[in-house]
């Protein structure tokens, strides 16, 4: 676990969730959420869980200006449609594939994936990010979901990189990366859940959705 000075109770309760989240099990699911970020990093984990058949849809979620004039200078992606080939070349059908492309952030992400969740009838999705990213990534899922009133399940797959690497297309370290995260969720209160709700529904949750059919 990666080691943070804690100044308050809410940087323990967000070390607390990435702990939650980084031990939490999968189940079959609906779709795959392949959230845009760090190039393929997280590819191979988004490969491992269709390939377990956890899931017949796999959500490429994000917005190919990222990578032209809206990139930003910490970052450089790789296209959804880069991803979109890389998922086809292993065997990935078309009609497998769902491309959300109008996302600019987190925060519309996971607007644009829970509607179509709603549309499609979901009842369950799998969120794949780096690790780092993760926590913030749930809170945003979660408040949104709350909004909408969304009835289905979160489950957290996020893909785990080392403390110390820097990701794909970065220039930090995922240790640096997950302060950024922090002051991030201290910063976008509005677009996310509080803690202490995520952590409620993640304790009383686990076992009930571990054994949904």
């Amino acid at each position: 676990m990666v080691k943070i000075h804690f100044r308050s109770l809410k940087n323990k309760r967000i070390i607390e969730l990435l702990f939650q989240i980084k031990n939490e099990r999968t189940q079959k699911s609906d779709a795959i959420i392949w959230l845009q970020g760090d190039r393929y990093d997280r590819s191979r984990k988004v490969l491992s869980l269709f390939k377990k058949r956890l899931a017949n849809k796999i959500v490429v979620s994000g917005n190919n200006e990222l990578i032209g004039l809206n990139k930003r200078e910490d970052e450089n992606n790789i296209s959804l449609n880069e991803m979109v080939r890389w998922l086809k070349k292993r065997g990935i059908k078309s009609n497998q594939i769902i491309i959300e492309g109008r996302s600019f952030n987190t925060a519309e992400q996971a607007k644009n994936v829970l509607k179509l969740a709603q549309e499609k009838k979901w009842k369950k999705i799998i969120l794949v990010a780096s690790l780092y990213h993760q926590p913030r990534v749930f809170l945003t899922f979660f408040k949104e979901a709350k909004r909408i009133n969304w009835k289905g399940f979160l489950i957290n797959q996020p893909a785990k990189i080392n403390w110390e690497r820097i990701p794909s297309g970065r220039k930090k370290s995922c240790k640096g990366l997950f302060i950024e995260e922090i002051r991030k969720i201290q910063r976008y209160q509005s677009d996310i859940s509080t803690i202490r709700e995520a952590l409620t529904y993640l304790r009383n949750n686990k076992y009930a959705r571990r054994n949904q059919n």
